[in-house]
């Protein structure tokens, strides 16, 4: 990252090993993630499918190559496996056993097989580092799958009514253009028996659908969302869409009267016999299934060492098999170069004053009230407004008291209690209706005051952060939400009172200087709804300065007719040309970006004569890091990176954590600025004890999604409000 000096709010580069020491102290950093040993891949050949011309669709290809790949392993020996729209393989085929093979595919499984022509040769071929990675997985590594979960089941135990499960998961890498992968595991909690003992204890098979269930086979997961049938009646079609030796077998022995019903996971639904399902209890289902919150938290909710050394018992076998070595980590030994740090002292930040002032964040609470609000939405005349549930065991009186003092001292204006709805009895249900009520008030923030987790008995629903974040800024409404622990340190009070003024339209500090290579940041999300009208897209923009300085939210939905994506409309909603026109305009992006949305944005960028680059932001299955200090694993500090390639990293965003954001970058924007960007907006989170990892430009983006899905939220809505701090 190039010095910006006063044209960038950070002073100092992403340091690689290339040409300084990246990090300091005794720490060094490894990650989830393995070389794979070049000597152990054999060469390899690629094989295109012919089929019939009116067949020849990118889903019919993938379905009959993947049952290809499948007879193919039988018929011929070998790793088979469909990639990239090829069969690749370890093992030579004649082009006569070939055409025998297409012969007997088509007489065997018409209904698959019917427009196969030829199994042809692919001349030429070279496999690339993902292709090489994918084959090893798919191939020689599927093949010690019993072995790994073998020595995964060493882990397992059981709580009253479930079992801990461990599930590894490996995903492929091209790490500076090698072949990698990284192996993770999930602990995941599964009610005893699995969903069809669950289903034949209810009294209606309609109570299955909002549970979490996961695929026993592939892992997985999602939410029931209908009751399809019986299998009886569905046995052939589910017999046909599976290409899964075991999951056909459990389809052809299930009894019929067994139900089948469509999970949704994902942007994708399915369709699965309930036998084929475990039950995955969740946090908030475990007054419903009778768990005890403690232990379900401690056998969930793994240490850094504990996580990484599961990973070693997956590793290890791999490396037993001689395919992969050690994971790539900073070490000279290793693999320095890949790794690196920001410092957050790099980070100067602008109060009240005016004055830049390094983010110090033990300062934070000392700054303010020395040099006051950036923004501050209150005057003398116009009091801070607030709405209270209090639902803390000791209740919040004396606090909501010191609050009133501390907000007077630390800005110079008054606190204004506008109603106090007392929850002695902690349920989802009062909490919803207490919501409801308390948004008549017009209070400026709602301010929910929640006993701690632990105290919670195990007879209490778990009316969590999440799930009063998920009310509140599922409809809209800016909340700040304060646990006992926290309303008893009188230390935290200014952060308090920060989170207070910035969910009320302020801002408490802002960058010193605005990004040198951005005009805007902005953030976005789309998703689909199929609606009683057709398909409608959402989107959702949050537009900032660079400098950090909310201009507007925006949420708007539009009907989209079949092939014809995005529609502008939308895009002039989303997209403001008062605040866009002729701006470089950095995007931070909710996961991969699609190719509707790449090509809408590349029409409104001409339209306003900007720059538009995006920066896709990924949450889910991103290999996990780890700092390694005097022998103990532990979490790294926050801003260290793990590179991918030139334009891709791992990013650890937030303090006491192992899991870093997937950041993709675009060209002219470097991978460095890209960080910069996130690490800048993901420091924004005014008030928070424990900041999200990710940037105020995409945090909660799933719960307003939530709220509009749910029709809770207005379908259109401009605020220049951040309610989902």
């Amino acid at each position: 990252m190039t010095d910006h000096g006063k044209n960038g709010a950070m002073t100092q580069n992403v340091r690689s090993n290339k040409s300084a020491p990246a990090l300091t102290g005794a720490s060094s950093l490894f990650v989830e993630v393995f070389p794979i040993r070049a000597d152990t891949v054999p060469p390899l050949m690629a094989y295109r499918l012919r089929m019939s011309g009116d067949e020849l669709t990118l889903q019919n290809a993938r379905r009959v190559g993947g049952r290809a790949a499948e007879f193919l392993r039988e018929w011929l020996g070998g790793a088979w496996a469909w990639i990239g729209g090829r069969l690749i393989t370890d093992t030579p085929a004649p082009s006569s056993k070939l055409a025998l093979f297409v012969e007997d595919a088509r007489a065997a499984s018409p209904r698959v097989f019917a427009a196969l022509e030829a199994i042809e040769e692919e001349g030429g071929w070279e496999p690339s580092a993902l292709q090489t990675a994918d084959w090893l997985v798919r191939g020689p590594i599927a093949a010690l799958e019993p072995t790994i979960l073998e020595a995964l089941a060493k882990t397992v135990f059981t709580i009253r009514n479930t079992r801990v499960s461990r599930e590894y998961r490996i995903r492929t890498w091209a790490i500076e253009d090698t072949p990698a992968l990284s192996v993770s595991v999930l602990s995941r909690l599964l009610f005893e028996p699995d969903l069809q003992g669950y289903a034949a204890t209810l009294k209606e098979a309609t109570a299955m659908v909002g549970l979490w269930v996961a695929d026993k086979f592939s892992g997985s997961h999602g939410e029931i969302v209908k009751l399809v049938g019986l299998l009886g009646d569905h046995r052939a079609r589910l017999l046909e869409l599976s290409s899964s030796a075991p999951m056909r077998e459990l389809l052809a022995s299930a009894p019929a009267d067994h139900w089948v019903v469509r999970v949704a996971s994902g942007i994708r639904d399915y369709d699965y016999a309930v036998d084929a399902l475990d039950l995955v209890i969740r946090p908030d289902d475990i007054s419903q299934f009778a768990i005890n919150a403690a232990q379900m938290d401690k056998a969930l909710h793994l240490k850094p060492a504990a996580h990484a050394q599961m990973v070693k018992i997956v590793s290890d076998v791999l490396k037993d098999a001689g395919l992969i070595a050690n994971a790539f980590n900073s070490k000279p030994t290793g693999t320095p170069h890949l790794f690196g740090s920001v410092e957050t002292s790099a980070l100067a930040i602008r109060w009240g004053d005016g004055r830049g002032r390094p983010l110090v964040r033990e300062k934070l609470g000392a700054d303010f009230g020395a040099h006051g609000a950036a923004i501050s939405p209150i005057t003398q005349a116009k009091p801070l407004r607030i709405a209270v549930i209090d639902a803390a065991a000791e209740g919040a009186k004396d606090f909501l008291e010191a609050l009133r003092r501390a907000v007077e001292r630390l800005t110079g204006v008054r606190l204004e209690i506008a109603r106090v709805r007392d929850m002695r009895v902690i349920s989802q249900t009062n909490l919803d209706s207490a919501v409801r009520l308390l948004a008549k008030d017009n209070a400026d923030v709602l301010l929910i005051a929640l006993p701690d987790e632990s105290d919670l008995s195990d007879e209490d629903e778990a009316v969590n952060e999440r799930y009063a974040r998920l009310q509140t800024v599922g409809r809209g409404q800016s909340a700040l939400i304060v646990h006992e622990s926290t309303m008893q340190d009188p230390d935290t009070m200014p952060q308090i009172v920060m989170g207070l003024l910035a969910r009320a339209g302020g801002a408490p500090f802002l960058a010193a200087e605005p990004l040198g290579f951005a005009d805007r940041v902005v953030g976005l999300s789309l998703f689909y709804q199929d609606k009683r009208d057709g398909e409608h897209v959402t989107g959702i923009a949050r537009i900032y300065q660079s400098d950090g300085k909310l201009l507007v939210h925006a949420v708007a939905s539009a009907p989209v007719g079949k092939g014809q994506g995005i529609p502008d409309s939308l895009m002039t909603i989303l997209f403001p040309a008062q605040h866009l026109k002729k701006q470089r305009v950095v995007l931070h992006i909710d996961g991969k970006l699609t190719r509707d949305a790449a090509q809408a944005l590349g029409r409104w960028e001409d339209t306003l004569d900007a720059q538009f680059t995006p920066v896709e932001i990924i949450r889910a299955g991103v290999p996990r890091l780890y700092a390694v200090t005097e022998g103990r694993v532990e979490p790294p500090r926050r801003g260290s990176v793990f590179r991918v390639s030139e334009y891709e990293a791992f990013v650890l965003s937030s303090d006491s954590s192992v899991q870093p954001l997937h950041v993709r970058a675009e060209a002219p924007l470097t991978i460095d600025q890209a960080i910069e960007s996130i690490l800048l907006f993901a420091s924004l989170h005014y008030g928070a004890v424990k900041p999200s990892k990710l940037p105020v430009t995409l945090h909660q983006m799933d719960a307003v999604a939530s709220g509009i899905a749910r029709g809770i939220f207005p379908a259109a809505q401009r605020t220049d409000t951040a309610y989902w701090l």
